[in-house]
């Protein structure tokens, strides 16, 4: 979500996901098959759902700060999808959720065999599938997307990834020869946006509250369940002793519902002063996930994710009062 996404791996086939409504597999398991190399695989099937709200601004496009929004389903603007084993890259895939053909394979390890469902939606998710045929036994699986249309190199290689990446999430899922098992996980969102909004000027000792949306790549607000995969979010202001944030000046966990959070900010000092209220958050991911192939800088946010300007103004001077006296002569 900008948002956040849930996706649960089954050892199961696709169809049999699709049957069950992403629940676990009573049916049996698809027969072993030997793959040259005396080493049995199964199916592992993997589905995976979205939901966001409306982001109407473009461009951190100002907006007040009691500007309000109301859930409502859109494409969460996926358009790309890279599925790791551990550190191996198995397949890529462009989205197109309007499509016909909604997966179009950009790379594919011969050593794997992936299948593609397709993608549905309800007012609140959308729902996908795929299944990989690989060797029986433990697999940690990665899963990231992108905001962007990958493209296959002329060579045949391995892709270049291009966009700020939305989200990411891992699981360690069983392939039986025999027994069907789940797996689930919560992919977490990548702080790579923000609307801040505030007020640009305020008094001396008088407390004034900013709010704020932090977005993933897509862009969609980023809600719970889980944690910002690059978190915290925190909240500063350059230069220091002129302002105080109100606490915490620190947050690990997105808003459980659609709309703004909020903090306060209150001149402290006598003399005011400009300061520039920063949301930041990390630049790279605090799981290292299958980092040494899939990221590069350009792949994530500078880690600035707003920042607004507000001016404090001075403690009011007080002028001194002189009282004159007279001493009355006697008469």
């Amino acid at each position: 979500m900008n948002v956040l996404k849930s996706i649960a791996v089954l050892g199961a086939t696709a169809a049999l996901i699709t049957a069950c409504g992403g629940g676990g597999s009573t049916g049996s398991a698809p027969p072993p098959v030997d793959n040259g190399s005396g080493s049995r695989t199964g199916t592992l099937a993997i589905f995976f759902s979205y939901g966001g709200v409306t982001v109407t601004a473009q461009g951190k496009s100002r907006a007040p700060a009691a500007r309000t929004r109301r859930p409502q389903f859109i494409t969460p603007g996926i358009q790309s999808l890279a599925i790791y084993d551990g550190t191996t890259l198995i397949y890529v895939a462009n989205l197109s959720l309007a499509a016909s053909q909604q997966f179009a394979t950009v790379y594919a390890n011969g050593a794997y065999t992936v299948s593609p469902g397709t993608c549905t939606n309800n007012p609140t998710s959308e729902v996908c599938t795929l299944s990989i045929r690989t060797t029986v036994g433990s697999h940690t699986i990665d899963l990231i997307s992108y905001p962007a249309a990958q493209t296959a190199p002329a060579n045949g290689g391995v892709p270049k990834f291009t966009g700020v990446i939305s989200s990411e999430g891992e699981v360690v899922a069983n392939v039986s020869s025999s027994v069907n098992s789940t797996a689930s996980l919560t992919m977490l969102g990548v702080a790579s946006n923000a609307l801040l909004s505030g007020p640009d000027e305020a008094v001396y000792n008088s407390p004034v509250q900013f709010s704020y949306d932090v977005w993933d790549s897509t862009p969609l607000q980023i809600l719970q369940p889980g944690a910002y995969d690059n978190g915290p979010v925190t909240i500063s202001a350059v230069p220091s002793g002129v302002v105080t944030v109100s606490q915490p000046a620190s947050f690990a966990s997105p808003p459980p519902s659609p709309g703004p959070q909020s903090f306060t900010v209150t001149c402290t000092n006598p003399n005011g002063g400009s300061v520039s209220v920063v949301l930041q958050a990390g630049s790279h991911p605090n799981a290292t996930y299958a980092s040494g192939l899939a990221y590069s800088d350009a792949n994530y946010s500078s880690g600035t994710l707003d920042s607004a300007q507000l001016s404090c103004d001075g403690q009011p001077a007080i002028a001194p009062i002189t009282v004159q006296s007279h001493r009355l002569s006697p008469r």
